[in-house]
């Protein structure tokens, strides 16, 4: 067959004399691929592939290096990146006050009313409203922890309309001082600023330029986007609509009520639109649903004796997610339930069953976000499995996870069950969810790391009998997230009429030493066999 694929079908191109990983069920590892019409036309031998030659095929000599398919990103947040790398001011990492002295220098650049916004990251202690007022009186001024938890200044919460009468709507907290008034500290109410959103062309520019620098320059050829503005959207459109090489994106649009929440269920899932919905550069991929809140906005159960507003952020009723959930299933759109907390958890995984019920045998692939990162009783993965639900966790936050156990969240819970989840028949996507917390985390070697080494920002390792082989983390970027989003029939692994979406190495990541795996990066990124990426 290949004989006669050859001498029918004259590639493109042809990369020979490397190492071609191409993550087929078979585990193929082979030396040269062809590409013709930005799809795989043949994997095989130098010999096998120069076969498929013609007259203008090209040649590029890969010199020993490794080729693997191009990398998945199955969840993440592009806009929210782009604004904290080109419009927000970076204080990653800094002490309150290092980020006071910067606040100061700034409102000296900035006419008073005008918002100054600053990027955090997890853990990261924050100056607090008082702080904040002494060296911004007249500036609305909002430090950002991640997309779920910032502190606000006196002249934010006025201009946000932010008082000690404001009483938010589900799955929002605003922190209260013992008479009431608002600390300032907002969680899961980004929203409730109102703050105007960037012109297109500039907001483009922005998120053409992070696509390229933290995702291509990686080797990630498809990016699942959690869609948090109209105007974001807009510039995915334009962005695809031109001839620069970028990755593919699909869209999921969160669900009223949530964070950026851009549709209701019940709206979108008459509307005729099911997951796939657009062309190959920017499709529609999944509606996300909200149960619950971030690492302090999580549904826990051991948070349920004391007062209520100290409870997880509950955005829904069970009931009402489960009937959100089928609706949307039943419509053709694919939904990924955000759920933290054990009875987060515990309503995600009821609803998934539900699906079941409502339509034995439907392979639906709803996913839940976030499960894993903290590891419950093992009977609810498994009936997520038997369901056939899908675990999404985030390894990569590992990086932030406190020294001392007693401070992880929840304290004395297995955090980022990698092997777990694997053992259990899960096939959890790879993803960098970030939201500008953690740019580095847009790398998925990286990532990939953060699964084999299980390392936090201290070098302490976290639960290490649930770190996973440098194969299966890699299989969690390619073939597993291929599957977790419903694409694996044109992508995820380098095989005949797929896409030709690949990343030459700059490193052979089963040979460099383990310590160092987050150093590989691709020296050259191929979408649909154009380059998008080169050193």
């Amino acid at each position: 067959m290949t004989a006669a694929f050859a001498r029918g079908v004259p590639a493109d191109l042809i990369l020979h004399g490397g190492r071609v990983i191409t993550m087929d069920a078979a585990g193929t590892v082979t030396s040269a691929v062809a590409v013709r019409d930005g799809k795989i036309r043949l994997t095989g031998t130098d010999e096998e592939v120069r076969a498929t030659a013609g007259p203008g095929t090209e040649f590029f000599d890969l010199a020993g290096r490794t080729v693997v398919p191009g990398l998945i990103d199955s969840h993440t947040h592009l806009e929210l990146t782009s604004y904290s790398r080109h419009f927000w001011h970076d204080v990653r990492g800094r002490t309150p006050d290092e980020i006071l002295d910067q606040v100061m220098a700034l409102t000296a650049k900035h006419k008073p009313g005008e918002w100054l916004i600053f990027q955090g990251t997890f853990g990261q202690e924050l100056p607090d409203k008082a702080a904040l007022d002494q060296v911004a009186p007249e500036h609305p001024v909002a430090v950002r922890w991640s997309m779920h938890k910032f502190q606000l200044n006196t002249a934010a919460l006025a201009a946000a309309a932010i008082s000690r009468t404001t009483m938010p709507g589900p799955g929002i907290r605003i922190n209260r001082d013992a008479a009431g008034n608002p600390t300032g500290l907002i969680e899961e109410g980004w929203d409730l600023l109102k703050l105007a959103l960037r012109e297109s062309p500039e907001l483009q520019a922005a998120m053409t330029e992070t696509a390229r620098e933290l995702f291509l320059r990686h080797g990630v050829t498809t990016i699942s986007e959690i869609a948090a503005s109209t105007s974001g959207l807009d510039a995915l459109g334009r962005m695809t609509s031109g001839e620069e090489v970028l990755p593919s994106f699909g869209v999921a649009l969160t669900a009223r009520p949530g964070h950026q929440s851009l549709i209701r269920i019940d709206d979108f899932a008459t509307a005729g639109l099911r997951s796939g919905f657009g062309n190959p550069a920017l499709s529609l991929r999944a509606v996300k649903i909200f149960v619950d809140g971030g690492r302090d906005g999580a549904l826990r159960s051991s948070l349920m004796s004391g007062p209520a507003s100290g409870w997880g952020l509950l955005t829904r009723a069970p009931q009402a997610l489960t009937q959100e959930v089928v609706r949307a299933v039943e419509a053709g759109l694919a939904v990924w339930i955000h759920a933290i907390g054990d009875l987060a958890q515990e309503a995600a995984v009821t609803a998934i069953e539900n699906v079941a019920i409502a339509h034995p045998g439907l392979e639906h692939r709803c996913r839940v976000e976030h499960f894993g990162n903290e590891m419950y009783e093992p009977t609810r993965l498994e009936r997520l499995i038997a369901a056939g639900g899908i675990p999404a966790p985030n390894p990569s936050f590992i990086t932030a996870e406190p020294d001392a156990p007693e401070r992880r969240q929840p304290p004395g819970v297995v955090k980022y069950g990698m092997r777990s989840l694997l053992a259990a028949g899960g096939r959890p996507p790879g993803n960098s969810d970030t939201a500008g917390a953690q740019p580095f985390s847009c790398n998925p070697w990286y990532t990939m790391s953060c699964m084999v080494n299980r390392e936090n920002k201290s070098g302490l390792v976290i639960d290490p009998q649930e770190a996973l082989s440098v194969e299966e983390a890699l299989r969690g970027f390619t073939v597993d997230a291929a599957y977790g989003c419903g694409m694996e029939k044109d992508r995820g692994s380098l095989e005949v009429g797929k896409r030709a979406d690949l990343a030459v190495l700059t490193e052979d990541p089963f040979s460099v030493p383990e310590a160092r795996l987050e150093e590989v990066t691709s020296a050259l990124t191929l979408v649909k066999g154009r380059v998008g990426w080169s050193q």
